[in-house]
């Protein structure tokens, strides 16, 4: 059984990290209303046995919760389940680079080698900047850390990683292209940024987080766990699909230090609406630097920005992020000036039911002022 679970984590993991925000089709302006809990059906029929939807407007916000949270026991999902948000943590994590930044105690534009001498040969050559927005040209680590971890006898997915030897796998091999000369979705980016974070505070990025974004937006349910394998309650199991011949393995409990500044937190899909809500209102970032946050460069058909990302809509574009995990997939979105959030979750591993989740994603944005559901 351990051996299958681990072939299962693996098997979803070059996503566990975080993956890129999805480039998905977003529907006519003009579609129908949509009433969340019969929007979320189709989410769980296509395999995730629970999900989550969030619409907020600026004025109200609507919620709903369907499926079921635990097979084992059978509890049903509610909106208020704690779940794994993958690489949402991004956005967080370039929040407090940003809000150092601010203070004049990072230039965006410092080489990495600045504060991190010699963690890659070619560090001197590559900038905080493009750690931020993916242009650096490191390689991802995560392919990897599975090789390793399948190897390994036991447990290995609830060893503790240092974040230099999650830099490690990638350290000694060339970068992919010259920083700032192209783009690619790097998890390493962030470990990066993490390190560079705790070089410049003195302190841990999780208590950075901590205190400058989860204390002062008074984010009662948002976490960055270090070495705590579970979840706080009342949460969702995660889970895996290992095909249809089989039922959904729980993949719930892990390390998150594999993950760190890539994806690690865990949080709530209205502590994920209120954060984005806060963050494109101006309340986390003074005005230059929140505009540098929102300068994207192109990435394979949408925007990337500093940990944050652009996708035009019909009905105005769509700026957040998306995070998948182990056994949780999350997307959310919000309007420019933070008024307009939709997120959705699921707690199942991105499979079958991800790209109906990202084309629900799409249909609520889109029909913002006609929701219909328990506020």
């Amino acid at each position: 059984m351990k051996r299958l679970l681990l072939t299962l984590i693996l098997s979803t993991a070059v996503l566990a990290s975080g993956a890129a925000p999805p480039a998905v089709v977003w529907p006519a302006a003009s579609a129908p209303a949509v009433d969340l809990r019969d929007a979320l059906r189709p989410v769980v029929a296509a395999g995730a046995p629970g999900a989550i939807a969030l619409v907020g407007d600026g004025r109200r916000t609507h919620s709903a919760a369907v499926g079921t949270a635990d097979l084992g026991t059978g509890g049903r999902m509610r909106t208020g389940d704690h779940v794994r948000i993958g690489s949402v943590t991004k956005t967080f994590v370039a929040v407090v680079a940003l809000q150092l930044a601010a203070e004049n105690r990072l230039d965006l534009d410092d080489p990495v080698g600045r504060w991190l001498p010699g963690v890659l040969p070619y560090a001197d050559r590559i900038t905080v900047r493009q750690l931020l927005n993916h242009t650096s040209g490191v390689p991802d680590y995560v392919d990897k850390l599975l090789q390793y971890n399948a190897t390994q006898p036991g447990t290995p997915w609830l060893r503790h990683w240092e974040p230099r030897e999650l830099v490690g796998f990638v350290a000694g091999d060339p970068p992919l292209f010259a920083g700032g000369s192209g783009w690619q979705y790097s998890n390493t980016d962030y470990i990066l940024v993490g390190m560079i974070v705790e070089k410049v505070t003195h302190r841990s990025l999780a208590g950075e987080v901590d205190r400058r974004v989860i204390d002062r937006l008074r984010l009662r349910d948002t976490s960055f766990p270090t070495d705590d394998p579970t979840l706080p309650r009342p949460a969702a199991r995660g889970y895996v699909d290992p095909g249809p011949a089989a039922a959904p393995v729980d993949v719930t409990e892990y390390n998150p230090t594999a993950l760190w500044a890539a994806g690690a937190m865990v949080s709530t899909a209205g502590d994920v609406a209120r954060f984005y809500r806060n963050l494109l209102g101006g309340r986390l970032l003074p005005a230059p630097q929140l505009a540098q946050m929102l300068t994207f460069v192109d990435a394979d058909g949408f925007g990337y920005g500093l940990g944050i990302a652009r996708i035009p809509t019909p009905c105005g574009p769509a700026i957040g992020h998306d995070g998948a995990v182990p056994g949780f997939a999350a997307n959310a979105f919000a309007s420019p000036d933070g008024h307009r959030q939709v997120v959705v979750t699921s707690n199942l591993s991105p499979g079958r039911q991800a790209q109906v989740q990202e084309t629900l994603v799409s249909t609520l944005f889109c029909n913002h002022e006609r929701q219909v559901g328990p506020a």
